[in-house]
């Protein structure tokens, strides 16, 4: 039987683990900035939230909190996932599934927002709807 031991050195079948820790260049200083821009951006979510604060921005509101939750996404992503300092490839592949994402929710929602454009009847509960009666029900007919 054949052992990996009985292989030299450098044999084909070797395996080599790096075990090498590769440090990012980032500070407790900036990590707590990011935490405080972190909070700054929750607080102003709360304060544009209309329940909390009464503002009513209409459909501006739900663009704003999308925005800041996004710029939160980016800076969790960026620095305590260390996305900053990672290979582009890995960089690509983040902001390509989040391009995906966005085009999956964009369509998604003109679809809601557009329905009963086409056929105003079909955007009708049917509950609402006015029942159809036939000729022979009218006249007694089964």
């Amino acid at each position: 039987m054949s052992d990996h031991s009985t292989h030299g050195a450098h044999g084909h079948d070797e395996v080599v683990v790096d075990h090498t820790h590769h440090a990012h260049p980032a500070s407790a200083g900036l990590f707590f900035a990011i935490y405080a821009a972190l909070l700054f951006f929750t607080f102003l979510t709360v304060a544009i939230a209309e329940p909390v604060s009464g503002l009513h921005l209409g459909s501006a509101s739900m663009f704003i909190a999308m925005l800041v939750a996004s710029v939160k996404a980016s800076l969790v992503m960026a620095v305590f996932m260390h996305l900053k300092w990672d290979t582009a490839m890995n960089n690509i592949a983040f902001l390509g599934s989040l391009i995906f994402l966005s085009l999956l929710f964009l369509f998604t929602i003109s679809d809601v927002a557009t329905r009963g454009q086409a056929d105003p009847a079909a955007s009708t509960p049917a509950e609402y709807q006015q029942p159809v009666f036939h000729e022979y029900e009218h006249k007694g007919g089964h």
